[in-house]
């Protein structure tokens, strides 16, 4: 009896000490963004000056509303690849309990670093090398948006906003599993409002 107490109370100890350990890791960027980069419960307003995160441009609510999740979505910021000669990419995922890893949405924000890069050019590159035909072009939503059916995975559909925004062009990828046409033209809308 007195070593089953001993075990109980050496587990009560071991988890009160697991629960309170905190454990800091840094930030990727040395300077503050201009925008808050943490997990996003209201998006951005309007296209930042410099875009440093990919999260912030597409809120949790918003993601919910899209896929009809109504469970637990938390959004992880990509590594950043913005060394590259060609382009600037931020991605974040949107995992959440209910689907694997590999259907959880995922979105990027490009900025091509090319001189001659135009907003419509770069979203039918990227929908070339992304996406099955037949492309939908959705009218009157930034320079050029379209949506279409993944290229890797049937299941999935591309959407693509590209606009020149802050003197550079930026492209919104959004992997996500299909959806109605109209939340894609909804989602496009808030997309291209915030590059």
């Amino acid at each position: 009896m007195k070593r089953t107490w001993g075990f109980l109370v050496f587990g009560l100890l071991f988890s009160v000490t697991a629960c309170s350990i905190t454990i800091t890791l840094p930030g990727r960027s040395p300077s503050p963004a201009p925008y808050g980069t943490t997990v996003p419960s209201t998006p951005l307003p309007a296209s930042p000056a410099l875009v440093l995160d990919a999260c912030p441009f597409l809120a949790v609510a918003e993601v919910a509303r899209l896929t009809g999740i109504s469970g637990e979505i938390k959004p992880l910021e990509q590594s950043a690849h913005v060394g590259g000669p060609v382009e600037k990419r931020y991605g974040c995922l949107y995992e959440n309990a209910v689907q694997p890893a590999g259907l959880a949405p995922h979105l990027q924000i490009v900025i091509p670093l090319k001189p001659d890069s135009t907003s419509v050019a770069f979203v039918d590159e990227t929908a070339k090398a992304s996406c099955r035909e037949p492309f939908t072009v959705i009218g009157g939503v930034g320079d050029k948006t379209m949506y279409c059916e993944s290229g890797k995975d049937p299941a999935k559909a591309v959407l693509l906003v590209g606009k020149l925004s802050r003197g550079e062009v930026r492209l919104a990828v959004l992997d996500i599993v299909k959806a109605r046409p109209d939340a894609y033209e909804r989602i496009a809308k808030l997309l291209a409002r915030r590059l």
